[in-house]
């Protein structure tokens, strides 16, 4: 980071995140940075924290799907 210019950008607990979720998988590690920084970009952020990596890389929880037999009947 204090070759690109600010080191201040990512706190240390992102940096260690990004590096744990990647798996020392370098792609992933830029993906997700890329992704990062473009949504800090849109908002206008100064600072890249976990809070933003929880928000992005957070999954969403779905509704449970029924089966048809599971499925309430329909009124006529």
């Amino acid at each position: 980071l204090e070759q690109a210019g600010n080191p201040q950008l990512m706190t240390q607990e992102l940096i260690r995140t990004l590096a744990a979720h990647s798996l020392n998988n370098l792609r992933v590690l830029n993906q997700m940075a890329a992704e990062l920084l473009d949504t800090a970009a849109e908002r206008n952020l100064t600072r890249l924290d976990e809070s933003l990596f929880l928000e992005l890389f957070t999954p969403t929880a779905s509704k449970p799907h029924r089966s048809k037999s599971q499925q309430p009947a329909k009124s006529l």
